[in-house]
């Protein structure tokens, strides 16, 4: 009878622990999922402000040799997501506004689609 109950008491331990893993590992899926749409969040808007930092010095006319606006060019050109020549109209301001304006408002619509998405997977 002592052994039964040893054997009874070892099973509800083990079962017990295979609870508990089991919900540590939901927590912690949880956790890297929140974690990850977070960060994916943070990065698409950080790319968009590139894109509309760069719309603001070339609309405003900011010094094209400067270091600043030559960096925030390059970034931005790597950041249009292949929309950077969708527009060709006349004007070279409304060309940057349209362009460039649309490539950041697709970088916060993929943030915003994707963080939802993870945050929908989480359990």
């Amino acid at each position: 009878m002592m052994t039964r109950m040893a054997q009874d008491a070892s099973t509800e331990t083990a079962e017990q622990r295979r609870s508990h893993t089991g919900e540590d590992l939901r927590a912690l899926t949880r956790k890297v999922l929140t974690v990850a749409a977070s960060v994916i969040r943070i990065l698409t808007v950080i790319f968009a402000a590139i894109l509309v930092i760069h719309v603001v010095l070339a609309v405003a006319g900011a010094n094209p040799a400067n270091s600043i606006t030559v960096f925030f060019n390059d970034l931005a050109n790597n950041l249009t997501l292949g929309i950077g020549d969708l527009f060709i109209p006349a004007s070279e301001s409304l060309r940057i506004i349209l362009n460039f304006g649309l490539a950041a408002v697709v970088w916060i619509v993929i943030g915003i689609v994707v963080s939802k998405l993870l945050n929908a997977l989480a359990p």
